[in-house]
C-alpha cells in the first residue's frame, strides 16, 4: 500500500469535514434526539449539499495524497457540478430567509425574522456564497495548473466552513471568540505554510487572502447601515 503524502491541503480537508460533521449532529444529522423542530426542505438541501461538498473536498485530497491524479481530475468535473448545485442551494437559503424577513411569516421555530436579528445572517451568507463561487470558478480555469487550483478551492472551502463553526464549538462550550480565531488562523496558515515551505507566497494565496480580508470592512459597512441591510433583503425577498 503507497504511503500517503500528508500535506497542508489535506490535513484540512479532513478538518474541515470534522468541523461541518461535528457542527451538524445537533442541528442536522440527529437533530430529532437534540431538537424538537424539524428543518424545512430549503434547509435539508442545503445540509445535504454541504456534506457532499466537504466529503467531496476531501476525498479528492486523499487521491492527491496516494498519487492517484488520473481519478483526481475524472471526478473533478462531477465536484464542479456539485459546486453549481451546492450555489444554488446557498442562494435558496439566501432568498428564503430573505423572504420570511419580508414578510414575517413565522419560521419553522416559531419565531419572526426581522432585519435586526436576521440581516447579518443574510449578508454574510450572500457574501459567502458569491466569493465561494467566485473561487470556485478560478479553480476549475486553472484545473490544470495544480498551484493554483487546490489555492483557490482551500478558499472556497475555507469560506463555505465559515457558518459552522459556530456550531462547531456549541457542543464543546467554548466562547465565541474561537469562532473568529478559526476565521483568522485558518487563512494565516496557508500564508506561514508558504513562507516555511516555499520562502514565496503563491499569487493566488494572495487573491484568497485579498477577497478573505476585503470582505470584512465591506461587510461591517453594509450591517452597520440599516438602509444597506433592508435594501438587499427587500431585493432579494
Amino acid at each position: 500500500m503507497k504511503k500517503l503524502n500528508f500535506t497542508f491541503f489535506f490535513f484540512w480537508s479532513i478538518a474541515f469535514l470534522l468541523i461541518t460533521i461535528i457542527g451538524f449532529i445537533p442541528t442536522f444529522l440527529l437533530r430529532p434526539i437534540f431538537r424538537e423542530t424539524s428543518l424545512p426542505i430549503y434547509l435539508i438541501i442545503h445540509g445535504v449539499l454541504m456534506l457532499f461538498w466537504f466529503s467531496g473536498y476531501f476525498s479528492q485530497n486523499l487521491l492527491i495524497a496516494k498519487g492517484d491524479l488520473v481519478n483526481h481530475r475524472k471526478f473533478g468535473l462531477y465536484w464542479f457540478l456539485l459546486a453549481i448545485l451546492m450555489a444554488i442551494g446557498n442562494l435558496n437559503v439566501v432568498l428564503n430567509i430573505s423572504n420570511e424577513v419580508v414578510t414575517g411569516n413565522p419560521t419553522y421555530f416559531g419565531e419572526i425574522r426581522t432585519y435586526e436579528n436576521s440581516g447579518g445572517f443574510v449578508i454574510g451568507n450572500l457574501f459567502i456564497t458569491i466569493f465561494s463561487s467566485i473561487l470556485i470558478l478560478i479553480a476549475y480555469w486553472k484545473r490544470l495548473k495544480p498551484g493554483a487550483h487546490k489555492r483557490a478551492i482551500f478558499g472556497a472551502s475555507f469560506l463555505l466552513v465559515t457558518p459552522a463553526f459556530d456550531r462547531f464549538i456549541r457542543p464543546f462550550g467554548l466562547p465565541e471568540i474561537f469562532q473568529f480565531l478559526g476565521s483568522f488562523i485558518i487563512p494565516i496558515s496557508l500564508l506561514v505554510y508558504e513562507i516555511i515551505r516555499y520562502r514565496k507566497v503563491h499569487p493566488m494565496t494572495l487573491l484568497v487572502l485579498a477577497i478573505m480580508f476585503l470582505m470584512i470592512p465591506v461587510l461591517m459597512t453594509i450591517m452597520n447601515n440599516e438602509g444597506y441591510i433592508q435594501s438587499i433583503i427587500e431585493f432579494l425577498g
